[in-house]
Formats: C-alpha cells, sequence, structure tokens
C-alpha cells in the first residue's frame, strides 16, 4: 500500500515547478546573468494542542512564512516519504551499564519504522565509527547496533558533525537524525559547540534526541543542565524534539519512530532571492482551528 502512496506523495523536489525561478540582473556591459534560486524545504509535524499527531492533511491546509511574508508553496509530499535516518550512539564510559539496555531499545526503534526507511547506525565515544552505511535491511540495522563498545571519553560534537555534514548533508530525500546521549561533550578535536548549532540551524534533516542522565551526583546538576540545553537547541534549531530515556527507553525511541512517521515536507521558493547569508526565520501555518505545525526556526540564505 504504501508503494502507491509514494505515487501520490513524491518528493518536494518532484513536485515543484519543472525549472525553478530564476533571478537575474544587469551587468556593466548590460549582458544578464541569471541565478537559480534554491528550493527552502521544511520538515513539519503538525499536532492538536494536547498532542495528538495529525497525518491527513493535504498542501491546500498549510500557509509558509518566511521573516513574516507569505510564501507560495511549490512542493508538498505527506506523511509516507521514505526518511534516511542515522542513528547515533553515545557508548562512552558512561554508558557501560546500560548498553544491553540501549542496543535492545535501539532494535526495538529501528524495527518500529516503515520498510522503505534507510538507517545507518553510528556510534561515538572518543571518536564517532560508522558501524553499519544506510540500509532498510533491519538484520544489518541490528547488526550495526549490537557491534557498538562501551569505552572512553565522549566526542559529541565531532559526532554531530560527521552525522549531519558527511552523512546527511548529500541526502536529497527526508532525512533525520536520531541521537543518544547526554549531551556532554569531553574530548571532541573536530566540531564545537557552536559550530554543530549552527549546522543544526543550516541542516534540512531534524534532530531528535533520547536524552539520558548520567550523573548522579548533586553537584553536577549545571552539567546536567548544559547537556539537556544543548540537546533542546539542537532539535529546536531542526524542528525536533528531545525525549527523555531516563525512565522508558523503549517508549523514548516509540515516540521518535511516531515522529517520524508524522512528518510532512514542504517546500518553496523565497520570495527573497538576495544569498546575503542572513538568517530568516520560518512558520508554517495550518488553516485547521486547534491544530499546531512545528517546524525548524529558519535557515541561512548562503
Amino acid at each position: 500500500m504504501r508503494s502507491l502512496l509514494l505515487i501520490c506523495f513524491c518528493s518536494p523536489f518532484l513536485l515543484a515547478p519543472s525549472a525553478p525561478p530564476q533571478s537575474s540582473s544587469m551587468t556593466g556591459n548590460g549582458r544578464t546573468i541569471r541565478v537559480d534560486v534554491e528550493m527552502v524545504s521544511l520538515p513539519v509535524v503538525v499536532t492538536t494542542r494536547e498532542g495528538r499527531r495529525i497525518t491527513d492533511l493535504g498542501r491546500n491546509n498549510f500557509q509558509v512564512f518566511e521573516n513574516s511574508i507569505p510564501q507560495a508553496i511549490s512542493g508538498f509530499s505527506a506523511t509516507d516519504e521514505p526518511v534516511k535516518i542515522v542513528l547515533l550512539l553515545d557508548t562512552s564510559d558512561s554508558t557501560q551499564s546500560k548498553l544491553t539496555q540501549i542496543q535492545n531499545a535501539a532494535i526495538e526503534f529501528v524495527n518500529q519504522l516503515h520498510t522503505d526507511d534507510e538507517v545507518a547506525v553510528l556510534s561515538f565515544a572518543q571518536k564517532a565509527q560508522i558501524q553499519e552505511d544506510f540500509s532498510r535491511d533491519r538484520a544489518r540495522n541490528e547488526i550495526g547496533i549490537k557491534k557498538t563498545r562501551p569505552g572512553g571519553w565522549t566526542a559529541v560534537y565531532e559526532a554531530i558533525w560527521l552525522s549531519l555534514d558527511v552523512m546527511l548533508k548529500p541526502v536529497k530525500q527526508r532525512k533525520a537524525l536520531v541521537l543518544f546521549t547526554d549531551g556532554m561533550d569531553t574530548y571532541s578535536s573536530k566540531g564545537s559547540k557552536e559550530e554543530t548549532l549552527n549546522l543544526a540551524k543550516e541542516t534540512r534533516a531534524t534532530i531528535y534526541s533520547v536524552y539520558y542522565n548520567t550523573e548522579n551526583n548533586p553537584q553536577n546538576k549545571s552539567k546536567r543542565k548544559g547537556g539537556r540545553d544543548y540537546l533542546d537547541k539542537l532539535s529546536e534549531y531542526s524542528g525536533g524534539l528531545v525525549f527523555d530515556g531516563n525512565k522508558d527507553l523503549r517508549t523514548a525511541f516509540a515516540e521518535v519512530a511516531k515522529e517520524l512517521s508524522s512528518q510532512y515536507s514542504i517546500g518553496y521558493y523565497s520570495t527573497n532571492n538576495r544569498h546575503d547569508g542572513r538568517f530568516r526565520k520560518v512558520e508554517v501555518k495550518t488553516n485547521k482551528p486547534g491544530f499546531v505545525a512545528r517546524t525548524k526556526k529558519g535557515y541561512y540564505a548562503k
């Protein structure tokens, strides 16, 4: 049934006009230079005010605004579009006692995804490692998860940089980073907190975090708060959410799977064709009373 739906609800890039709009300017000798304008692609989740996810809306139910200016929707796909997911697992020393629990919850997570969703498994401690590349084969996903081993410091910034800038940036279809960590970095040589937060603003991937608290000492409350705040910003900038994995990992991962199956993809060509490098705020609304649309905060016009 899902393959039939994909005929109707394809990628925003396929639903876009055959030729994207172009801006033009005159040079000193009278020649005209035309510059292609890239489509802005937004992942969107719609819920009721009580949090129930809505998955049956159409293009005409949405409005898009950039810096408060209405934009024409050029591409739309419903929630059945396949997604490429990087599953990034923190396996530093602090997870040693919970590794089997983490692995089992992660395996349950990938088994809840649609059959044509692709998953790559990465882990990190002192360095990030690709355990298995993108695959729809759930047995391969499970092998990658089970290959993870605990030990070492925590290079979370480097791992997020690898996931967003190397693994997910070339992907054109719907994409997401699912991150399991406490958010505390102790070892990164590549990437920094600021750089990864900027990547979260720029990426077309949605970032979901399953947060777990690894410190029991009351004196470390400020450190724990810093890790959680960092994960909150990653998800806020990219249109995702943070789920609490401290009480029940399986429930947290199940909520991520539900989020991924509830995403719309909306694309538009900005009416502002200047590549000025500035950050532009975006907002998506629906014409259904009581429905709330959530997407990324904006993008840099590069």
